[in-house]
């Protein structure tokens, strides 16, 4: 073989070593129920260094530091489709239902960066990272950091009002 034969095929070598599908780094999620992939999701959060629990066979809480979040996997036939967020702050003890309710409507008015709803005594804080096939650990550090300052938005619409109790080891909100 003479040497531009062999320069070209170490090349073509080469080229298709670097065109070769990949594995996805993240998750992938082909289970046929939810509950299976919750338990997935639980497993690939806590060897990614999170504290898991399921808190239903569907739901997984998962805490990392001062995050504190319920993951729900939503499969489609294909597999993953999305993944539901939801983000819960504790309101005082003097706030009434009502009170909290308006605040939640008011959130939703003003910042549109997801659902505000009331649970008893809890502000919730819910949003969706859509139409994934794999759940990326680059991409939900990018979620965890939008919902960090979706909480610090929350707090500048609070104002002065005492509506939200000390959360996630944070300083008292007014």
């Amino acid at each position: 073989m003479s040497r531009p034969s062999i320069l070209l095929l170490l090349l073509c070598v080469g080229l298709a070593g670097c065109a070769a599908p990949r594995a996805p780094a993240g998750l992938e999620m082909s289970a046929p129920d939810e509950a299976r992939a919750a338990s997935l999701l639980a497993g690939y959060l806590l060897a990614q260094g999170w504290t898991v629990r399921l808190a239903e066979p569907t739901l997984v809480e998962a805490t990392l530091g001062d995050e504190r979040l319920i993951v729900e996997p939503l499969l489609d036939p294909r597999g993953l489709d999305r993944l539901l967020v939801s983000r819960l702050w504790p309101a005082t003890a003097t706030v009434t239902p009502e009170t909290l309710q308006a605040f939640a409507l008011e959130l939703n008015e003003n910042l549109n960066v997801g659902q505000w709803r009331v649970r008893p005594g809890l502000l919730e804080f819910q949003a969706s990272l859509p139409f994934l096939k794999t759940l990326d650990p680059g991409l939900l550090a990018a979620f965890l950091e939008f919902t960090a300052e979706v909480r610090f938005a929350a707090l500048r619409v609070q104002g002065e009002r005492a509506l939200l109790a000390p959360v996630e080891d944070a300083r008292p909100s007014r």
